[in-house]
C-alpha cells in the first residue's frame, strides 16, 4: 500500500507520508528565488512555520494560529490573519505584510512592516525597523480576520514597544512617511483592503492610558524618518533580556498595559501568581470503608423540646461502617435514688391473758 501527498509525491508508509505532508502544508522552508511557492490558502487555523528562505515571495492567505519566521533574507511575506503571536527572528532586508494579534521580533535588521496588530508590537535587539498600516487585500480576507478574532478598526500598528530603548527615543524603528508606502498588495487580483487606515496616535495606547483600554490619551511617537541606509548589525544576544519569546501573550499584554487582550487571553491561559501561597495538597481519600469525617463533630441545629419529642430514633445499620458508632452517646436520664425506707418497729407481743378464776361454789352441809 502506498500513500500520495498533495503534490503527487508517493510514500511507501504512512509515517513518512504524514511527516512530508505536514511540512508541505504548514511550512515554507529552505526556499531560494527567483521561483516562489504557491500560496497557502487552506490552513484552517493551524500554526505555520517559515524558515531559511532567501529572495522569495511567501503567501499565507488563510487564518492561522501562531506563526514563526526565522532566518529569512530579501523576502516578501504576506501573513493574512494570525489569531496569536507572530515571532520574527534573525531576518534581514524583508518586507512583511502582516495581520496578527501580536508581533514580536528579535535580532532583525531593515525589515519593513505593513502591519495590523491587535496589541502593541514588540521589538528587541532589532534596528532599522519601519512600520506602516496594513496594506494587503484578497477576496475572503475580512472573513479570515474574523475567524482569527481580529477587529480591522482596532489597529495598534504604530505603538511599537522597544525593550532596548528605555528612553523611548525611537532610534531602532520609525514610522514610514505616507508617500513612501507601497500601494495595496493584492496577490490574488484586485481587491479592496478591509482594514481602514488608522493614523498614528488616533488610538491611545493601552500602555499609556490609565484604564488599560486606550482611554483617550494621546501617544508620543518617534520622529518620522526613513530607515538608515546601512543599519548596524544587532548586538549578539543569547536570549531576550527583559522579555523572552517564552513569555506568553497574556503576560506580554500585561507588560504593555493592554488589559483588553490580557483579560481575553487569560481565559485560555491561566497565569499563576508567583506571590500566591502554594495550595495545600489534596487529601487522599480511600474508597474502602474509611470516612475521614466520621470523627468530626457535626454542626447540629438546636432542637426544640417539641421536635425532640417528635423525632424518632435513628435506625442504626447492623452491617458495615456506622458513622454514629463513635459519636458521644446521649447521656441517660438521671433518676434520683429512692429515699431509704424507715424501719418500722414490730408491734410488742400482747401480754399473756390472766387465767380466769374458776367460779366458787358453796356446798351446804
Amino acid at each position: 500500500m502506498t500513500f500520495t501527498a498533495s503534490d503527487g509525491t508517493v510514500f511507501p508508509d504512512r509515517d513518512s507520508w504524514r511527516s512530508y505532508e505536514f511540512e508541505l502544508m504548514y511550512t515554507f522552508k529552505n526556499l531560494t528565488g527567483p521561483d516562489s511557492p504557491p500560496a497557502k490558502t487552506d490552513l484552517q487555523g493551524q500554526p505555520f512555520d517559515i524558515a531559511d528562505c532567501d529572495g522569495v515571495t511567501l503567501l499565507v492567505l488563510d487564518n492561522t494560529d501562531q506563526v514563526q519566521i526565522d532566518n529569512c533574507k530579501n523576502c516578501r511575506i504576506f501573513i493574512a490573519a494570525s489569531s496569536e503571536s507572530v515571532f520574527i527572528r534573525d531576518c534581514v532586508n524583508c518586507t512583511v505584510t502582516l495581520a496578527c494579534k501580536q508581533l514580536r521580533t528579535r535580532d532583525c535588521v531593515n525589515v519593513s512592516f505593513y502591519l495590523y496588530s491587535k496589541t502593541e508590537p514588540i521589538i528587541e535587539t532589532s534596528n532599522g525597523m519601519r512600520f506602516a498600516p496594513f496594506n494587503g487585500a484578497f477576496a475572503g480576507h475580512k472573513e479570515a480576520m474574523g475567524r482569527a478574532g481580529l477587529i480591522p478598526e482596532h489597529n495598534l500598528w504604530f505603538g511599537v514597544y522597544d525593550f532596548n530603548d528605555e528612553a523611548k527615543t525611537g532610534k531602532n524603528w520609525s514610522i514610514m512617511k505616507q508617500e513612501e508606502e507601497e500601494p495595496v498588495w493584492c496577490p490574488l487580483g484586485a481587491c479592496e483592503n478591509c482594514c481602514p487606515r488608522v493614523s498614528p496616535g488616533s488610538i491611545s495606547l493601552p500602555s499609556q492610558s490609565g484604564d488599560g483600554m486606550g482611554g483617550g490619551v494621546t501617544t508620543t511617537l518617534p520622529t518620522v524618518s526613513a530607515a538608515p541606509a546601512s543599519a548596524p548589525a544587532p548586538a549578539s544576544s543569547g536570549g531576550m533580556m527583559s522579555f523572552t519569546f517564552d513569555t506568553n501573550i497574556t503576560e506580554a499584554a500585561r507588560l504593555t498595559g493592554d488589559a483588553y487582550v490580557a483579560q481575553e487571553t487569560a481565559q485560555k491561559l491561566a497565569i499563576k501568581d508567583p506571590n500566591a501561597a502554594p495550595a495545600p495538597p489534596p487529601k487522599k481519600k480511600s474508597g474502602v470503608g474509611w470516612n475521614p469525617g466520621a470523627f468530626a463533630e457535626p454542626e447540629v441545629a438546636p432542637v426544640t423540646v417539641e421536635e425532640k419529642k417528635k423525632k424518632s430514633p435513628q435506625k442504626k445499620s447492623s452491617v458495615g461502617w456506622n458513622p454514629g458508632a463513635f459519636a458521644e452517646p446521649d447521656p441517660a436520664p438521671v433518676v434520683s435514688a429512692p429515699a431509704p425506707a424507715v424501719p418500722v418497729s414490730a408491734p410488742a407481743p400482747a401480754p399473756p391473758a390472766a387465767p380466769t378464776a374458776a367460779p366458787l361454789t358453796t356446798t351446804t352441809k
